[in-house]
């Protein structure tokens, strides 16, 4: 399936929906756990970003990994110009998966390989729903770092958009279980 035909196949229809590999895929539902760590950093990085010129979305915005691959992360921070009408991130820069036990089997490897080849992707996160802890991958020029963020003290620094966040507010207001 092409690009067009997807976003056709899209317009109106529930549920949220990718393009793999020429494939339609429907994402799992997630659950009120995940909305909500979705939401809070969703509201953090919006909040962060007035007077900078990137945009945060939700997870209307789709990213386009490969010529036949369109992904919708939970969160997009689009560096781009702005344009109210597209589907697609113009400069993706940060990306969050917020990963759930309903969405965790959704391939979360493949998705990272995916947004670590999109050229202007600076960071990925990976965000756990049971436990304080994000996984950090951030370009360093050639390659990429990965760090973990475990328990609600912790502070993520994402320096391509100038913010940092801290895991207590990602996860304020859900009750966690212990980091492992």
């Amino acid at each position: 399936m092409s690009q067009h035909d997807f976003f056709r196949f899209i317009r109106g229809r529930e549920g949220v929906w990718e393009l793999v590999d020429g494939r339609v895929v429907e994402k799992p539902r997630t659950n009120q756990r995940h909305r909500y760590i979705a939401a809070n950093t969703l509201a953090l990085l919006h909040t962060r970003s007035r007077a900078k010129s990137y945009r945060p979305t939700s997870i209307g915005t789709g990213i386009l990994t490969t010529a036949c691959t369109i992904r919708f992360p939970d969160l997009v921070v689009d560096c781009g110009a702005r344009n109210d009408e597209a589907m697609l991130a113009m400069e993706p820069r940060v990306v969050v998966d917020v990963l759930s036990p309903l969405t965790r089997g959704f391939d979360p490897h493949r998705r990272l390989f995916e947004y670590k080849s999109t050229p202007k992707i600076t960071s990925v996160l990976l965000v756990d729903t049971e436990t304080a802890c994000v996984l950090v991958h951030d370009r360093r020029s050639e390659r990429w770092d990965a760090s973990a963020y475990r328990g609600l003290a912790d502070v993520i620094e994402l320096p391509a958009i100038e913010t940092r966040l801290a895991l207590s507010d990602i996860y304020d207001g859900v009750e966690l279980g212990p980091a492992t």
